[in-house]
């Protein structure tokens, strides 16, 4: 999970509100193993072509531990390829969304890395993110959740080097009450005016359960 973001704070002590919902609390808790979490990724907005796709996360009991996790993200050239991740408590798909948009990030950018936007989310989630309460609509019942929010790029102070994308917002949803206990993630470039509709949005939003099949029980 340290490939995808740099390491947390050794003392959990030290973890800021954000930190906590987003990478190190218990997401896959109440996730029955062996089994899958599904979700669709929409791509939308002016600046490029979009397109929909399929995320899915395999959930394995690892002897008496939770969990052991192997992830598809997106399909074809946009595939993120992760390592299977032993013993996971927070959710990777967080993490594999992060990945997928730091490379793209780097290609819009054309940075040669993604290691810069990398340490301003993780910088960001520590100094600056807000976390709200708000409800969801999980399989026609609504549920509660919690929102946490960061523009990680809008106080660099060499925002002008990538002035174009220094106002993007990422927004993550999580929810106990839902399988795998994260409901959305979406990053959001805004336009020009305030009312105008983002010119760049991406978003993951969980669809839903199933059980593995019987052969990949361990």
């Amino acid at each position: 999970m340290a490939a995808a973001l740099p390491a947390l704070a050794a003392d959990q002590n030290e973890f800021s509100q954000a930190e906590k919902l987003v990478f190190t609390d218990h997401h896959l808790a109440n996730v029955k193993a062996p089994g899958s979490l599904h979700y669709t990724f929409v791509k939308s907005g002016s600046q490029e072509a979009g397109f929909s796709d399929d995320v899915q996360i395999d959930v394995k009991r690892s002897a008496e531990k939770c969990c052991s996790v192997q992830g598809k993200f997106l399909s074809g050239e946009r595939e993120v390829k992760l390592p299977e991740i032993a013993e996971a408590q927070p959710n990777p798909v967080i993490l594999y969304f992060l990945e997928y948009d730091i490379r793209e990030m780097a290609r819009l950018t054309s940075r040669k890395s993604g290691n810069y936007f990398r340490n301003r989310i993780r910088k960001t989630l520590v100094d600056e993110a807000k976390v709200r309460d708000t409800t969801v609509t999980f399989q026609g019942r609504q549920v509660p959740a919690q929102e946490v929010t960061l523009t990680p790029y809008a106080t660099d102070p060499a925002r002008n080097r990538y002035e174009r994308y220094a106002d993007k917002r990422y927004t993550f949803v999580l929810a106990s009450a839902v399988p795998g206990g994260v409901y959305q993630v979406r990053t959001a470039l805004p336009g020009a005016l305030q009312s105008d509709a983002p010119v760049m949005e991406e978003t993951l939003t969980l669809a839903g359960t199933d059980a593995a099949p019987a052969g990949n029980k361990k």
